[in-house]
This record gives structure tokens, C-alpha cells and sequence, in this order.
């Protein structure tokens, strides 16, 4: 059977407001029917605050808007949540208590250290049990609020990587990207330049006596010294973004397996798709036209019908980095980053997370 989602486009079919994303927004959520979610629970609202000089995650006033609507639905409690280093600094893209209408909490702790530990069974690789955010086990009620974008490692990054790289503690995020391989460095075309020091998010990069170091208690393997680097002098040994996908749905599942699915609800906005997910602490062009925003209740046609929208033949020109190009492959985000974004999607479809058949009903 079809899973039926709702969808807002955001381009308008008239000037008039209530034609507009943000009146969309209103009577999407109106039409979730939150309160068979949230009434009577403690609600988690987990997001993508960002980081560094980045603009381009999920505007205040959809979050607000959402934390109104979800409040209206009887919840007994609501939060906004994200990792301890993304709620730091926050207040940066305007986040905050005051403007959101509740609180924002570090998803386990303002030191990670809140967290409980799941067992992943069987075992996958050397993923033997993920740390889960103790805020996220806590609450009683979970929304997904994802911004879709693309990602270095595996493709994209949409409602499974918000819970599976947001909901767990740093050490568990460094044990997924080690999924893939470890980094290796080509001295003859290192030029010394630092930049992938200079730009490491987590300090994890340094060059005692000219020669490239890596503090792997730091390193979570985000790749980003990797894709930053002018000269190409590192990479990823391994390369299996598919186990790295893997590993993903695994903690996906973990997070999810703590609420009881009525409890569930998935919303991801398509607008500022951008190249890069929003943890490089950058913002960088869209690659495509705003399409608008998903709501519904199962992840695996969430994320099939947000890759599904996102098509070659809208890429903006200019939009890419300077002298990249696209390769081969099926979805623009895998001619992008060589990466098959759909691995994860099907990943959990077999794990019993939903469908990958799926009906639009469009907001008007």
C-alpha cells in the first residue's frame, strides 16, 4: 500500500499570501493531525542548528511556527535539541528560546555525557552498540525536523542522518564514519598549506615537523579535510560509504526503536539544498530551486520522496565548487559525491522502517 505524504510546494501558484511556503507551512501541519503525536508527551523536536559562518539551515520561523502548532497539539513538554556544539552557538542563526518558544537542549548534555548505551545486534563491523542522547531516550514523543542536503560521505543528508549522527555522543559519530576507512596523506603533493588544519571542525589535524598528524580521539572521519583540501593529498582508506550508510540505518533504527511509532513524525524542508551538510559550518550555493517541504509518518518514503524531488535537471548553473563536475550515476547527489544516496533508504525499508512507494497529496 502507498504511504501517503503531505507535501508544500514552495513555488506559489498565485501572489496572494496564503499561497506562500509560510501560509503552506500553517496547513501542513494543521493537516499532520499533531496532537494523535504529541498530546499529553514530552516532545523532542530534533534539528540541525549549524555551525560556524553556515546561514542556510531550517529558518527560525518554520521551527517557531512548528513549536506553536506542536504546543496548540496538547503537548505536555517541548524542546528543541541538537548536538551540544550546534546548541553553543546557536543564538548565531537566531536560535533561541525567546524566538523558538521553548527550550534548546544539547541532545546529551553540555559535555556528551548523557547518554544511554544501546547494544547493535548482531554486531556490524566494529559497530557492536551506539550511545544514544539521554534527552532524545527521555522524551516520549519524537519530530524529525530535517533540512535535506548533500553530503561528502553518503550522498545526502536528510531525516535518517539528523537522528543518526544528531541523536548519539561524539565518540558514537566517530565510530560510524570509521565505517568507512581512515584518512591517508600524500606528502609529495602536500604543499604544507594547512588548510585542512586550519579548517578541521573538531582540531583533529596538525603538522609536527612538517608532517601530517591526525588525533584520532578527535577525528570523526567527517571527511572534510578530505574534500578541502587543494592539492588532493588526502583520502579516505577503505572508501565504504555503503558500510558508513549501514551503520547509519543501524542507529536510525536504535533511535527510532525508542518511541512507539504513533509517536513518530517526520517533516524535512527541500529549500537551500546546498552541496555540503550543514556541520562544514558554511553555507555555499543551492544546487537546485526551493522545492517546498515533506510531512509524514514514515522515514523511508520521507527520504525516497525528498531524493526523488531533487533532480538533475533543475541544477542551477554556477551552483557547484569551483572546478567540480558531474560523474556518472542515477541521482545528481551521487553524480556530485560518487556516492548512491538511496543505500541508507534501502537499508532501512529491509530493517521494516516503511516504504519506498509513496502518494504526494499537495497542501493548496
Amino acid at each position: 500500500m502507498s504511504t501517503q505524504l503531505l507535501f508544500a510546494r514552495y513555488k506559489p501558484i498565485s501572489l496572494e499570501p496564503k499561497d506562500s511556503i509560510g501560509a503552506k507551512w500553517l496547513r501542513l501541519l494543521d493537516q499532520l493531525d499533531l496532537a494523535s503525536t504529541v498530546k499529553g508527551k514530552k516532545t523532542a523536536i530534533k534539528v540541525h542548528l549549524g555551525g560556524g559562518s553556515g546561514f542556510t539551515t531550517i529558518h527560525p520561523y518554520f521551527m517557531r511556527v512548528l513549536v506553536a502548532k506542536v504546543k496548540q497539539a496538547g503537548a505536555r513538554e517541548v524542546f528543541v535539541t541538537d548536538t551540544n556544539n550546534a546548541v553553543s552557538c546557536a543564538v548565531e542563526r537566531g536560535y533561541t528560546p525567546e524566538v523558538l518558544g521553548c527550550p534548546i537542549l544539547p541532545a546529551a548534555g553540555p559535555e556528551e555525557k548523557d547518554v544511554v548505551p544501546v547494544a547493535v545486534s548482531p554486531a556490524f563491523r566494529t559497530l557492536s552498540k551506539v550511545n544514544l542522547a539521554a534527552e532524545i531516550v527521555n522524551a516520549e514523543a519524537l519530530i524529525d525536523f530535517s533540512h535535506l542536503k548533500g553530503h561528502g560521505a553518503c550522498g545526502y543528508g536528510g531525516a535518517s542522518k539528523n537522528l543518526s549522527m544528531g541523536c548519539v555522543d561524539e565518540k558514537t559519530r566517530g565510530a560510524l564514519h570509521s565505517l568507512e576507512g581512515g584518512l591517508e596523506w600524500d606528502q609529495e603533493a602536500c604543499t604544507l598549506c594547512k588548510t585542512c588544519e586550519e579548517n578541521c571542525p573538531n582540531k583533529a589535524i596538525s603538522f609536527p615537523k612538517d608532517t601530517f598528524s591526525v588525533f584520532y580521539h578527535n577525528c570523526k572521519l567527517c571527511q572534510h579535510c578530505v574534500l578541502i583540501c587543494p592539492q588532493k593529498a588526502i583520502t579516505m582508506k577503505g572508501g565504504a560509504f555503503a558500510d558508513f550508510q549501514k551503520g547509519m540505518a543501524l542507529t536510525t533504527s536504535r533511535v527510532l526503536d525508542t518511541f512507539p511509532r504513533e509517536n513518530q513524525l517526520f517533516i524535512t524542508t527541500l529549500m537551500n539544498i546546498t552541496v555540503f551538510c550543514d556541520c562544514w559550518g558554511m553555507t555555499t550555493p543551492a544546487l537546485v530551486p526551493d522545492i517546498g517541504i515533506l510531512g509524514g509518518r514514515d522515514i523511508v518514503a520521507m527520504e525516497q520522496a525528498s531524493l526523488d524531488l531533487v533532480r538533475t535537471e533543475d541544477l542551477i548553473p554556477g551552483s557547484l565548487p569551483t572546478g567540480w563536475e558531474l560523474h556518472a550515476g542515477q541521482h545528481l547527489f551521487e553524480r556530485i559525491h560518487g556516492k548512491d544516496p538511496f543505500v541508507v533508504i534501502e537499508q532501512l525499508r529491509e530493517m521494516g522502517w516503511g516504504s519506498r512507494d509513496y502518494t504526494l497529496n499537495e497542501v493548496v
